[in-house]
């Protein structure tokens, strides 16, 4: 503060430099300005239509084909393994007062009531559907896929199949199982569940 007061009180002379380079006035567009007469030109050159029917069929191909899922291959060999979905809290979770609800720690499966809090009242619980994974482009995986809905209809009549694809076409599938058909868009489900090959079914234990 004080080196401040001192400086101020310095006395001070102006001087001109001269002019260096030439000088213009700032012209500056405005970025809603641009958008706006770009979007203006668009219209009346027409191609502001081609840019709505090309996105149009963008859309309409990527619902038709969602693109595959990476590095899953066809099954060569049936083998089975077990996942376990069951899930650690990384933190405590409390209310707005503060109070621990739920400790840091805690261990749930959500397809085993007892795990859950306060669940160990609760009856068993059932999964009511099967994942099926397969590629909607192999005959021979839907010629699987009829025959195992067959034996499915016939041997648990209470449970249902969830098809999911990782490749083909979900309305092709649809007319060859006459279900819904999903598909495992980014490959999230296979990721979680460590599929690596097709087909496959994934269902709880001891159903």
């Amino acid at each position: 503060m004080v080196l401040l007061v001192a400086l101020l009180s310095l006395p001070l002379h102006a001087k001109n430099l001269g002019v260096i380079a030439p000088t213009f006035p700032i012209a500056e567009i405005d970025m809603l300005d641009w958008i706006q007469q770009r979007l203006m030109t668009y219209e009346q050159t027409g191609e502001m239509d081609n840019m709505k029917t090309q996105f149009q069929e963008q859309v309409k191909k990527s619902v038709q084909r969602p693109p595959p899922v990476a590095g899953i291959t066809t099954t060569t060999r049936p083998t089975t393994f077990t996942v376990n979905p069951t899930l650690t809290l990384a933190s405590d979770i409390k209310d707005d007062k503060g109070r621990v609800l739920f400790k840091k720690g805690l261990k749930i499966n959500p397809f085993d009531a007892s795990t859950w809090p306060n669940g160990q009242q609760l009856p068993h619980f059932t999964l009511s559907k099967q994942l099926v994974f397969l590629d909607g482009d192999d005959p021979q995986q839907l010629q699987w896929a009829k025959a195992y809905q067959a034996k499915v209809a016939k041997a648990l009549p209470t449970q249902t199949i969830k098809w999911i694809l990782i490749n083909g076409e979900p309305e092709k599938v649809f007319k060859v199982l006459h279900q819904r058909i999903y598909f495992d868009q980014r490959g999230d489900i296979t990721r979680k569940l460590t599929v690596k090959h097709v087909p496959t079914v994934a269902k709880q234990v001891n159903t």
